[in-house]
C-alpha cells in the first residue's frame, strides 16, 4: 500500500487552514458558507416526494387496489372509484411538502445571502455569507452577526478585547468578553498587513462542544496555543466593539451553530400511530370478511349457481369441465372482488380529509389574534401541519430558562436598608402585595362613582357616610416607629405621609391572630404639584368603609376606627370581595412611577415606586448612602459615553441592574482605572483609590474591593447571605434578624438577593495584611490554602449594610401559564445551562416551585456512587413522607370515593392568615407538602355543589396533589442519572416530583433527558427553547416550539411551532392543542361510523346475492360518496368544531385532562364507532329490503327491483348521515349549516344530474321512488330507529355522566358566567403573602473579570494615565463620607448567625416550622423591632460555608 498523503492525514486527524491561501485550503475540500436546511429542489422534488408518499403503507395499499381494479375479471367498479382519490391525496400531500420547502428555501436565502465584508486581494468587498470560505480574513462591525466561526484576530478595543452577545447559541444576553493573541494585534485593521497574514492553523474537526476549542497557530515560525476565547462562533454578534478582524475556521455545516441543530427526525402524532395500528386491524377484517365471501361463493356455485349458467354464465377462463374447480377459481376472484368492493373500508378519502383539517387547523394557529405579541409585530405560526392534534396530549414539557421563561432583564425591585425594606406596594383593601407591572391599575369599587372627593371647608373631603372608600394602592415602606408610606390615589397621584399617624390600639384577639393593621387616608387633589407629582397635604377621608373621616396629620385628634366597620372588614375574603377584586372599573389608572428626572444621569426606562427611599437619600440618611455608594463601588462594570450619554458594559445582567439602580439614585459610577474608581454623588464627584478586587467565583459566592479616600480605607462586599452572615461581627443580633425576615420575604416573592455588607480599615492593619497577603500569593506551595486564609481574615468582622432584591424579569404571564399547565396535569421539566442558585431562583419566581413543598431535592454528586447514595436518600424521605402525612393517599382516595364528583367540583381554598380572619370556622393547616389551590366562591354554582358553609361561601376542602416535592439536578450528575444503571431509579423519584429543574446541561445531555422520557415513559413531550442550544432537544421531542420575535434564533427554524413568549404556549396547547385534538377525534369517529354504515352494506346484500361481489349501490355513487356527498360536513366537523370556548378552556384546565390519557379517540372508541356502523348498516338494508322485497306500487308497478332497493337504500344512507352529524356537532358555524344541509341538496342535485344528463344506469329508479308514499315512510322509520338511540345514549350521558364540558356548556347556556379562574389563585398576590426561609441568592457573573480590570488590559486609558499612580495616595483633600470617618475596631465574630444553608437540603420543613412564628412578627409589630431571636434555627458553622480559592496576584494586588 502507498502512503497517505498530507491531505489524507489532515482530513483523518487534524484540521489545516492557512490564512489568505485558497488553493492550499481548497486541497481539503472544506465546506464553504452555504446553508441547506430545504429537502427539495425543482428537478428532484417529483420523484423523491413520490418515492416519501408510497412509503406510508396506506397509500401502497391504494396503489395495489388500483392495480387490481385495472383487471376486468375480478372488477365490479371502475379503476376511477380510486384513481382519483389517489391522485388527489398525492397531490394535496404534495403542495403542502412543496409550501413548506419553500419556506425552507426562502429561510436559506435570507442567511446564505446576508452581507459580510471579506479582504479580497488585499481589499474589503461585500460578499455573501455563502460565497464566505474557510482561510478568509472578515471584518465585522458592531452590532453584527459572526458569519462563520472565526479566529479573532485584532480588534478596535485595547488590548484585543472586544465583546460578543450569545443569545443564539444559548439565550444569554449578558457580553462575554474574547481576547485575540497578544501577537496579532498589530496587525489592527490594516489590509495590508492583514492581507500578507499567511499564518497556518491546526486544529480540531468540527464537533458541537460550544464552549471547547483546542489549535494552535503557526506563524513567523512560531506556535501559539489556541483556546475557546479567542474563537468567535456563528450565530454570536459583536457588541460594544467598532469592529474586528478573523479568519474563518470553520465555515457552513462545521460550525458549532449547525453542529448542534442535530439531523431532523421524522414525527407523526399518537393518533397517526393508532390509525396506522386500526388500519392494519381493518385490513386484517377486511380479508378475513373476503376469505368468508370467497368460501360461501365457491359454496353457492358449487351447489346452486352451476346450474344457472344460461343466466350467470361463467367467466371464459373458468374451467368448466370439473364444477368443484370451476367454482374454486370462482371463489379466489371473488376474493379480489370482495377486496376491491369493500375497500370504502379504508377509504382513500380518510388521508385526504386528515390533511385538509390540519392544514385549516394550522391556519387557524397563524391567525390567532391572541397569540399576537405587538411589541414584535409576530404572530403565532405552525411551522408544520401534521402535528396539531398532539399539542391536546402532551404529558411533559421541558422548557430552557433564558429567553424563554425569563427576558434575561434584571430589575432592581426592593431592598432593605438597616433593617428596613423598601419597594413593597400593599392593596390596602385585602392586606396582600401588589406586583408592579407596566400594565398596573388601580382597583377601585365599581359603587364609587366618581374618583373626586369634594372639599370641605378645612380640607376634610366631605364623604356620604353610605358610600365605600376608593381602593387604593400604597407603596409602604415597612412598619417602624417613625411611620412614613406613599399613598397612591385613585387619581394616580402619589403623596407623602411624613408625620407619624397614631395606631389604632390592637385588640388582644387580633393580637394572636397576626392581624397587620395598617392605616391609610384618602388625599384629596394637590393644588400645585411638584416635580415627583407629591403633595405634602392629607385630607382626611374615609377609613376602612366605615364613613368615619380622619382629620389631617395637624396635631388634631384622629378618630379612631374600630375593628368591625375599619380595616377589620377589609381582610375579609367574602365572595364579592373576591368578585369586586376580579374585576377593574373602566376608569383605572396606571400607578405613576417615582419621578427621577432631577438626576441628570437618570435613566428613563429605570421604575421606582417606593418614593420614601428616595427622599432618604436626598435628606442624606446615613444608612442609605452607604448602601448606594457600596452599591456604585463594588463591582467590574465598565463605563462609556457613546453620544454624550453613559452607558454601562456589564459582565452579567445582575451588576448592571444594582449599578444602575445606583447610577437613578445619584451614586453614578463614571469611569474606573486598574487602580481607581471615579463616582458622582449627588452632582459632587469622589475618586477612591482602588486596593484589591477580591473578585467572584462559584464557591467563593462573595466579590470584595478595598478602596482608600484620604485616610479612611473601606472593604466593600457583596454575596450569598449565608456565606455573609457567617461573616459579620456581633453585637448587630437584632439587625440580622430584622433583615433575615426581609431576606425570607424576598425569596418567596422569587427575587434573587445579594447580602451587602462592610468593614472600616484602619491603614495599619490593611499593610500589614496587605504585605502578609502579597506573601501568601508568591508562594510557591499550598498557595491556595495561604490565599484563602487571607481572604477569610479580611472578609469577617463586617457590618451588615443591608439586601438588595433583583427581579429577573419573566416573560408576561409566565407564573400564570405555568400554573394553568401544570393544573391542566403538564410535567414541566426546566433544562438550563444556568447555575444551580439561578434556577432555583427562577423555579421559585414563576412558581414552578413555591414555599408549600415538603422538600427540594438537590442532586449534586460527582460519582455514580454519590448519585445514588442521594437519589436513595430522596426515596426514603419519599416514602417516610407519603407514610405519616395526615390522611395518607388511603384517606384521600376514601374521600375521593364518598364524594361522586369530578376533580372540579370540589372547591377549594387557601388556608391563610386572612381565612382565619373571616367568619369561616377554623380549618387546620394542611402538611408542608400539600399544594393549595383556590378557586372562587362561585364554582360551586357552576357545579350545583349544595353544600355551602355557615356564611354562605363554599365548603373548604384541602386537596392533595400528591405532588409535595421538587427536584434540582446538576449537569455533571445528570450524567450519572442518565446512565443504565441509575435511569430506573432517578425518573422513580422524577415521577413523584411536581417538578424537575436541570442546571448547567449540555445541549446534548437535554436531548438525553428528552429521550429519556419517551422511551421510559412513553409520554408524549414538548420542547421549548429560543437558542441554538436548544435545537437538539426541540428536535427530540414529539413537538418542538421555538419562541420567535427576536432576530435570528436558531431555534424557530428548528421547531414545529413558533410563538413570540412563553405565555402563548397556554392557549397553544389547553385551546388550539385541545380543539384540534377533539376535533381529530370526533371526525375520526364519525368517519369509521359513515363508511362502515355504507360499506357493510354489501356484506348484508352478499347474503341474497349468491356472494357475488354485486354491489347494492350504483357504482358512481361509490366513487362519489366520500368525495363529494359526506366530504363537506365531516371536513366543517374536524375545522369548526368546539365543546366550550376558548375562554372556558383556558379558565378551566382540567378540559385538558382526556387528551393526556387517549379517552377520546382509542380502541374501545373506535370499535363502538364500527359496532355502531354495523348496526346502521343491517337497519339501513333490512327495513327497506323488507319493504321492497315483494312490493308493488299503486299503478301495479313491480318495486322489487334491484336499483330501486339501491336508490332507496342510499338516500336513506345519506339523510341519515346528516342526522347523524346534526347531533354530532356541538358548534354551529355558518359554514356547518351549508354542508350539511348543502350536502343533502347537492346528494338529489347530482344524482339527478348523472342519471338524467349524462344517462347514467339507474336513470328513473329514484324518481320512481319518491312518488311512492312507501319511500317516505320507509325513510322516516329507518332514520328514527337509527337516531333514538344515539339520542337515547346522549340524554343518558348528560344526565348521569356528564362530562366537565357538558357541565360548562349546560351552564353557558343558562347564562351563568363563572369566574372559576385557571389561575387557581397561585397568583403573585397570594405568593407575595408567604414568607420562605430559603435563599433567594442568584447571581449571573463569572470569574475574571476583576483580573481584567486590575491588569489594565480592559481599559482603553493607557498607564500614564491613571489617576493614582501605584502604590500613592490621592493628592485630593476631599473628605469621605461620615461613615468613612472612623474604622471599627476588631470585633469578635459570632457563631449564631441567622443566615440559612443549603448544604442539608431535607431540612425545610423543620427549618419553616422554627422560623414561622418569628417571621410573620417581625413585619407585624409596629416597632419594627424584632419579636424575639428564639425562632431562629439556622446556625452558620465555618465548615459548611465555602471558601475562597485561589487568586493570581494581579488580581488581587496592586
Amino acid at each position: 500500500m502507498g502512503t497517505k498523503t498530507q491531505p489524507q492525514l489532515a482530513k483523518e486527524n487534524e484540521r489545516r487552514i492557512r490564512a489568505n491561501d485558497k488553493e492550499f485550503n481548497a486541497q481539503f475540500k472544506y465546506h464553504n458558507n452555504y446553508i441547506k436546511t430545504s429537502k427539495y429542489s425543482l428537478f428532484t422534488f417529483l420523484p423523491f416526494n413520490l418515492l416519501e408518499q408510497f412509503q406510508r403503507l396506506a397509500n401502497f395499499y391504494f396503489l395495489c387496489l388500483l392495480v387490481l381494479q385495472l383487471i376486468p375479471a375480478i372488477s365490479s367498479l371502475t379503476p376511477v372509484t380510486t384513481a382519483i382519490p389517489l391522485i388527489g391525496v398525492l397531490t394535496l400531500t404534495a403542495v403542502k411538502d412543496a409550501y413548506d420547502d419553500i419556506q425552507r428555501h426562502l429561510s436559506d436565502s435570507q442567511v446564505n445571502n446576508r452581507k459580510s465584508k471579506t479582504l479580497r486581494n488585499g481589499k474589503l468587498v461585500d460578499a455573501k455569507w455563502s460565497e464566505v470560505q474557510v482561510g478568509d480574513v472578515i471584518r465585522l462591525d458592531n452590532n453584527q452577526f459572526v458569519a462563520a466561526d472565526i479566529l479573532l484576530l485584532s480588534t478596535s478595543e485595547p488590548n484585543g478585547l472586544c465583546f460578543i452577545e450569545t443569545a443564539e447559541l444559548d439565550g444569554e444576553t449578558n457580553l462575554k468578553a474574547k481576547q485575540c493573541l497578544t501577537e496579532t494585534i498589530e496587525l489592527g485593521d490594516r489590509h495590508d498587513l492583514l492581507w500578507n497574514f499567511n499564518g497556518e492553523i491546526l486544529c480540531e474537526r468540527p464537533n458541537n462542544l460550544l464552549n471547547k476549542f483546542d489549535g494552535t497557530l503557526i506563524w513567523r515560525s512560531q506556535r501559539f496555543a489556541l483556546d475557546n476565547e479567542k474563537i468567535l462562533l456563528r450565530g454570536c454578534v459583536l457588541r460594544n466593539t467598532q469592529w474586528c478582524y478573523g479568519v474563518v475556521v470553520f465555515a457552513g455545516v462545521d460550525t458549532k451553530l449547525m453542529q448542534n441543530s442535530g439531523k431532523t427526525q421524522f414525527k407523526s402524532t399518537g393518533v397517526d400511530r393508532l390509525l396506522n395500528f386500526i388500519i392494519i386491524g381493518i385490513v386484517l377484517f377486511l380479508v378475513s370478511i373476503c376469505a368468508f365471501f370467497a368460501i360461501g361463493c365457491a359454496i353457492w356455485e358449487g351447489l346452486i349457481g352451476q346450474h344457472f349458467q344460461r343466466y350467470l354464465p361463467w367467466e371464459h377462463i373458468i374451467p368448466k369441465d370439473y364444477i368443484p374447480t370451476g367454482a374454486t377459481v370462482i371463489g379466489l376472484l371473488v376474493f379480489f372482488s370482495y377486496a376491491i368492493v369493500l375497500n370504502t373500508v379504508v377509504p382513500i378519502s380518510l388521508y385526504v380529509s386528515v390533511e385538509v383539517i390540519r392544514f385549516v387547523q394550522s391556519f387557524l394557529i397563524n391567525w390567532d389574534e391572541e397569540m399576537y405579541y405587538a411589541t414584535t409585530n409576530t404572530y403565532a405560526k405552525a411551522r408544520t401541519t401534521t402535528l396539531n392534534e398532539e399539542l391536546g396530549q402532551i404529558q411533559y414539557i421541558f422548557s430552557d430558562k433564558t429567553g424563554t421563561l425569563t427576558q434575561n432583564i434584571m430589575t432592581f425591585n426592593k431592598c432593605s436598608i438597616n433593617g428596613r425594606t423598601y419597594g413593597d406596594v400593599i392593596d390596602l383593601r385585602t392586606g396582600e402585595l401588589i406586583e408592579i407591572t407596566e400594565q398596573q391599575t388601580i382597583f377601585q369599587n365599581s359603587n364609587n362613582t366618581s374618583n373626586n372627593v369634594p372639599r370641605a371647608a378645612g380640607g376634610a373631603a366631605a364623604a356620604p357616610p353610605a358610600a365605600p372608600p376608593p381602593i387604593i394602592l400604597v407603596h409602604k415602606a415597612e412598619v417602624h416607629a417613625k411611620k412614613s408610606s406613599v399613598v397612591v390615589t385613585s387619581d394616580g397621584d402619589t403623596q407623602v405621609a411624613s408625620n407619624p399617624i397614631a395606631s389604632p390600639t390592637l385588640d388582644p384577639s387580633e393580637r394572636r391572630q397576626g392581624r397587620k393593621h395598617v392605616r391609610y387616608s384618602a388625599p384629596s387633589r394637590s393644588q400645585e404639584d411638584d416635580p415627583g407629582g407629591l403633595s405634602p397635604r392629607l385630607s382626611a377621608g374615609t377609613a376602612g368603609g366605615s364613613g368615619e373621616s380622619l382629620s389631617p396629620p395637624n396635631g388634631s385628634e384622629s378618630r379612631r376606627s374600630s375593628s368591625s366597620g375599619g380595616l377589620g372588614g377589609c381582610f375579609k375574603r367574602s365572595g364579592q370581595m373576591q368578585r369586586q377584586l376580579s374585576r377593574t372599573s373602566s376608569c383605572d389608572k396606571a400607578i405613576q412611577s417615582v419621578d427621577f428626572s432631577a438626576n441628570p444621569h437618570h435613566e428613563s426606562d429605570f421604575r421606582w415606586y417606593d418614593r420614601t427611599l428616595l427622599d432618604a437619600v436626598r435628606s442624606d440618611e446615613e444608612h442609605s448612602h452607604v448602601f448606594f455608594r457600596l452599591l456604585a463601588l463594588c463591582h467590574t462594570v465598565m463605563a462609556e459615553t457613546v453620544d454624550g450619554r453613559l452607558e454601562y458594559q456589564a459582565q452579567s445582567p445582575d451588576e448592571a441592574a444594582l449599578v444602575s439602580a445606583a447610577r437613578n439614585f445619584g451614586f453614578v459610577f463614571r469611569t474606573r482605572t486598574p487602580n481607581s474608581i471615579t463616582i458622582e454623588v449627588m452632582g459632587r464627584m469622589e475618586d477612591y483609590e482602588l486596593l484589591n478586587i477580591l473578585d467572584f467565583n462559584n464557591v467563593r459566592k462573595r466579590m470584595s474591593v478595598i478602596l482608600r479616600r484620604g485616610d479612611s480605607v473601606v472593604l466593600y462586599c457583596k454575596g450569598a447571605d449565608n456565606v455573609i452572615y457567617d461573616r459579620l461581627h456581633g453585637g448587630q443580633e437584632d439587625l440580622k434578624a430584622r433583615t433575615q425576615d426581609h431576606l425570607n420575604k424576598f425569596a418567596g416573592e422569587g427575587l434573587r438577593t445579594l447580602v451587602l455588607a462592610e468593614r472600616r480599615l484602619t491603614e495599619q492593619y490593611y499593610n500589614d495584611w496587605r504585605s502578609r497577603h502579597q506573601e501568601a500569593a508568591l508562594s510557591m506551595d499550598s498557595r491556595e490554602q495561604k490565599l484563602n486564609a487571607m481572604y477569610e481574615e479580611i472578609e469577617s468582622d463586617m457590618q451588615l449594610v443591608g439586601v438588595t432584591a433583583i427581579e429577573d424579569k419573566l416573560q408576561d404571564g409566565v407564573p400564570k401559564s405555568i400554573a394553568n399547565l401544570q393544573n391542566a396535569g403538564i410535567k414541566i421539566w426546566v433544562l438550563t445551562g444556568d447555575k444551580q442558585e439561578t434556577a432555583i431562583n427562577i423555579g421559585y419566581s414563576c412558581q414552578l416551585l413555591t414555599d408549600e413543598l415538603a422538600d427540594v431535592f438537590i442532586v449534586d454528586g460527582n460519582s455514580v456512587e454519590e448519585v445514588e447514595k442521594q437519589l436513595r436518600q430522596f426515596k426514603e424521605s419519599i416514602k417516610i413522607y407519603n407514610r405519616f402525612r395526615p390522611g395518607g393517599i388511603e384517606g384521600f382516595d376514601r374521600m375521593n370515593s364518598d364524594m361522586s364528583m369530578d376533580p372540579l367540583s370540589v372547591t377549594m381554598t387557601q388556608t391563610s392568615a386572612f381565612m382565619q380572619e373571616s367568619n369561616l370556622p377554623p380549618t387546620p393547616p394542611p402538611p408542608p407538602a400539600i399544594s393549595v389551590v383556590t378557586f372562587s366562591a362561585e364554582c360551586n354554582n357552576l357545579f350545583g355543589d349544595e353544600k355551602k358553609s355557615e356564611d354562605g361561601g363554599a365548603a373548604s376542602i384541602v386537596v392533595d396533589e400528591n405532588t409535595g416535592f421538587a427536584l434540582v439536578v446538576n449537569g455533571h450528575s445528570l450524567v450519572h442519572c442518565l446512565s443504565p444503571e441509575l435511569e430506573t431509579k432517578f425518573l422513580d423519584i422524577a415521577s413523584q416530583c411536581k417538578a424537575v429543574i436541570c442546571c448547567r446541561v449540555t445541549p446534548l445531555q437535554k436531548a438525553l433527558v428528552v429521550e429519556l422520557i419517551k422511551r421510559a415513559k412513553n409520554a408524549v413531550t414538548l420542547a421549548i427553547g429560543d437558542g441554538a442550544n436548544d435545537v437538539s432537544m426541540i428536535k427530540a421531542a414529539h413537538i418542538g416550539v421555538g419562541i420567535s420575535g427576536q432576530e435570528g434564533l436558531q431555534a424557530v427554524l428548528s421547531s414545529d411551532y413558533a410563538i413570540a413568549q412563553f405565555r402563548y404556549l397556554e392557549r397553544l396547547l389547553l385551546v388550539h392543542g385541545r380543539w384540534s385534538y377533539y376535533r381529530m377525534c370526533k371526525f375520526l369517529r364519525y368517519f369509521f361510523y359513515k363508511n362502515f354504515a355504507f360499506t357493510l352494506c354489501h356484506c348484508w346484500y352478499s347474503l341474497f346475492c349468491g356472494f357475488s361481489a354485486q354491489t347494492v349501490f350504483d357504482p358512481m355513487f361509490i366513487s362519489v360518496y366520500n368525495l363529494f356527498y359526506t366530504s363537506l360536513p365531516v371536513l366543517a366537523l374536524g375545522v369548526f368544531e368546539q365543546d366550550v370556548s376558548d375562554k372556558n378552556s383556558v379558565e378551566f384546565p382540567r378540559l385538558y385532562t382526556p387528551g393526556l390519557k387517549s379517552e377520546l379517540f382509542n380502541i374501545r372508541e373506535f370499535i363502538y364507532s364500527v359496532l355502531h356502523g354495523a348496526f346502521t348498516s343491517l337497519i339501513l338494508f333490512l327495513i327497506p329490503y323488507g319493504v321492497y322485497r315483494d312490493g308493488v306500487s299503486h299503478d301495479g308497478y313491480v318495486l322489487s327491483d334491484h336499483m330501486t332497493l339501491g336508490a332507496v337504500v342510499a338516500t336513506i344512507l345519506i339523510v341519515d348521515n346528516t342526522a347523524q352529524i346534526s347531533l354530532y356537532t356541538s358548534y354551529w358555524t355558518v359554514v356547518n349549516h351549508v354542508t350539511i344541509w348543502g350536502s343533502l341538496i347537492w346528494y338529489f342535485v347530482l344524482d339527478y344530474f348523472y342519471n338524467y344528463v349524462i344517462g347514467g344506469p339507474y336513470v328513473g329508479s329514484l324518481t320512481q321512488a319518491m312518488k311512492d308514499l312507501s319511500f317516505w315512510a320507509t325513510m322516516l322509520i329507518t332514520v328514527m330507529v337509527l337516531v333514538a338511540p344515539v339520542l337515547a345514549y346522549k340524554f343518558y350521558l348528560l344526565d348521569v355522566h356528564p362530562s366537565l364540558s357538558d357541565k360548562i356548556r349546560q351552564k353557558s347556556l343558562k347564562k351563568i358566567h363563572s369566574r372559576a379562574s385557571s389561575s387557581v389563585r397561585r397568583t403573585a398576590s397570594s405568593r407575595r403573602g408567604r414568607r420562605s426561609v430559603r435563599s433567594g441568592y442568584a447571581f449571573a457573573h463569572q470569574e475574571g473579570f476583576g483580573r481584567l480590570i486590575t491588569s489594565g488590559k480592559i481599559m482603553h486609558k493607557l498607564p500614564q494615565d491613571f489617576a493614582f499612580p501605584l502604590g500613592l495616595g490621592t493628592k485630593k483633600t476631599q473628605a469621605l463620607h461620615n461613615n468613612l470617618n472612623s474604622a471599627d475596631g476588631p470585633a469578635s465574630k459570632t457563631n449564631n448567625v441567622s443566615g440559612q444553608h443549603m448544604a442539608n437540603n431535607n431540612n425545610t420543613n423543620l427549618r419553616h416550622n422554627q422560623n414561622q412564628n418569628h417571621s410573620s412578627m417581625a413585619d407585624i409589630t409596629g416597632d419594627g423591632g424584632s419579636a424575639g431571636d428564639g425562632g431562629r434555627g439556622s446556625v452558620g458553622t465555618d465548615d459548611l460555608s465555602p471558601r475562597a480559592p485561589c487568586q493570581d496576584l494581579d488580581t488581587i494586588n496592586l
